[in-house]
């Protein structure tokens, strides 16, 4: 092997090396919802749009999902809304009707306890998670 191929070589594994240090990890299904189960997240898109509602949902134990919406960062009064959660395939899934985005999704939580749901078609959102149902959904 000459000095061309080793260094090519070199600098394929070196790239995967990276790609896999740098891979994205998600959070599997059931830690979502034993991390979520009996209390309220409240989201708010990382950039607004049209039809970008700010929200809040409390996940009961029963695989509830009770929640209110309003249009994104305006004050105002909240829709309420139901939908069902489960975790299918490893992952956790959310059923909120055919006008709310609904799915199984990817999630990350960072040190201060923020999660992140990920989304494919670039929906991406942060949750703040608060203790029971504070605003009686």
């Amino acid at each position: 092997m000459n000095m061309k191929s080793l260094l090519v070589a070199g600098v394929a594994v070196a790239s995967l090396i990276a790609g896999s240090a740098f891979a994205d990890v998600y959070m599997k299904g059931e830690d979502v919802a034993k991390l979520i189960v009996g209390k309220t997240i409240e989201g708010q898109y990382l950039a607004c749009g049209a039809g970008r509602n700010d929200f809040r949902e409390y996940y009961d134990a029963n695989g509830a999902i009770r929640g209110g919406e309003r249009p994104c960062q305006q004050a105002g009064k909240w829709k309420h809304y139901t939908g069902k959660w489960d975790v299918k395939d490893g992952k956790f899934c959310v059923y909120l009707g055919s006008d709310r985005t609904s799915g199984c999704f990817d999630y990350q939580v960072d040190e201060k306890g923020t999660l992140r749901r990920f989304d494919a078609k670039g929906g991406d959102v942060n949750f703040k998670i608060f203790d029971g149902n504070p605003d009686h959904l």
